[in-house]
């Protein structure tokens, strides 16, 4: 079943300076007889690159499924967490209740 998750919720996801200065992030969730879905948002040539994959494996020993580049200003970010929600929706389909 997949986990509700608030995204932009204050101190899920780093705020835009942090990306600004270069910083990588990385998370990830597991949900419960689920592969375990994992994304990384990072500073890229300007901008936000936001990345998903499956598994339990690390970002350097896994096969990225997506990915896409985000303006680096605050809309950018926004859309870039609302990108990883949109592909965590999709790789983690919603049970019927």
């Amino acid at each position: 079943m997949r986990k509700k998750i608030g995204w932009h919720e204050q101190g899920l996801i780093p705020i835009l300076l942090y990306f600004q200065n270069g910083g990588t992030f990385t998370g990830s969730v597991n949900n419960s007889g689920e592969k375990e879905f994992r994304y990384r948002l990072s500073f890229a040539d300007g901008k936000i690159k936001a990345e998903v994959w499956y598994g339990p494996f690390c970002y350097e020993k896994s096969e990225i499924l997506g990915n896409a580049e985000f303006a680096m200003d605050e809309n950018g970010r926004s859309s870039a967490i609302d990108w990883v929600r949109e592909k965590y929706e999709a790789m983690i389909p919603r049970q019927p209740a």
